[in-house]
């Protein structure tokens, strides 16, 4: 599963983290280009803020428990 998302505050980061670190798998935040970090980490997600575009990556869809971040273009 590979959707793009939108995290713009602190809040929004906490959230993010805490529902990635539920799931059994890796869950990876990318910039689309090659840059990836852990989307369970605070400091990985706090780091890809700098990233032009923000994609959550992961083997198992977790679609429907990030829904709020997700940007439908």
């Amino acid at each position: 599963m590979r959707a793009k998302i939108r995290l713009d505050t602190m809040k929004d980061i906490r959230q993010f983290v805490a529902i990635c670190t539920k799931v059994s798998v890796p869950v990876y935040i990318t910039d689309g280009t090659g840059l990836k970090v852990s989307a369970k980490s605070i400091l990985g997600v706090r780091y890809s803020m700098e990233f032009e575009n923000i994609w959550c990556e992961c083997d198992t869809d977790i679609y429907n428990q990030i829904e709020p971040f997700i940007i439908i273009e």
